[in-house]
């Protein structure tokens, strides 16, 4: 008989087949996420979730509250420029490609659903305000979107012209006319974000509107709308003040 003991480092089979803690959480997530698509789960959650595909060995929910933290919610982490993300939330390239496709999909889901509408842009305002909230309604900074339409009111061509800061956007209005004349539009569009969350268009953005119409009108080109976008809001004012995109307050 040998009296010899086994070897003190010698895993027991239990111990070689114990799966590390984050992989059955990992499993409740998901199975979280599909009873109701993730509607009753918190933005860390979500994120977290998002982030074990992109990291998938380790406990990744420190990495996504620490993004959380930093970036207020999931949607701005997930519209962050991938620099951004890189640099200021310590993601990899793979996670920050992860979540810049996120956001691209979404854009695209939105657009789509606008574009294959057969009735002019204008008649469809709530597709309209979400493909703007997409594609610049998370933003931190100012951004004009501008939308250019054939004479049957369809889309022709877009742009992000301007980038401004915290609370303010500047546009040249030779600029978007420019732009109009280059894409052939009989009409435009044009969105920009309030990262104050207030939607309420500010004097500034008034008389800029007022000299975006007149100068278009001057070429035969007429601004459609101005939508003031926030992310939980916005402010048309087609709707509220037509007046303002009339050629000299007509």
């Amino acid at each position: 008989m040998d009296d010899r003991k086994k070897p003190q480092n010698k895993k027991t089979e239990t111990e070689e087949i114990k799966e590390p803690d984050y992989i059955g959480h990992r499993q409740r997530l998901k199975a979280r996420f599909l009873a109701d698509l993730g509607k009753s789960m918190p933005d860390y959650e979500l994120l977290e979730l998002v982030l074990t595909y992109a990291i998938p060995r380790k406990d990744v929910k420190p990495i996504a509250k620490e993004l959380i933290r930093k970036y207020t919610n999931l949607a701005n982490v997930l519209v962050a420029p991938a620099y951004d993300v890189i640099e200021k939330g310590g993601v990899s390239n793979n996670t920050a490609v992860l979540f810049s496709l996120i956001h691209a999909c979404c854009n695209k889901i939105c657009w789509e659903n606008l574009e294959n509408k057969d009735a002019p842009m204008l008649t469809n305002k709530e597709m309209i305000v979400d493909y703007c909230r997409s594609c610049i309604g998370y933003s931190n900074q100012e951004r004009l979107l501008i939308i250019y339409l054939n004479k049957a009111g369809k889309f022709i061509a877009q742009s992000i012209e301007q980038v401004g800061t915290i609370d303010a956007v500047l546009i040249s209005p030779r600029d978007v006319v420019a732009g109009a004349l280059k894409n052939n539009a009989m009409s435009i569009i044009i969105s920009h974000n309030h990262p104050s969350g207030n939607c309420t268009p500010s004097q500034a953005d008034v008389e800029m509107t007022k000299q975006l119409a007149e100068a278009l009108n001057v070429v035969g080109i007429q601004l459609d709308d101005h939508i003031v976008i926030t992310t939980n809001g916005y402010f048309s004012m087609r709707e509220r003040a037509p007046y303002i995109l009339a050629p000299n307050g007509r």
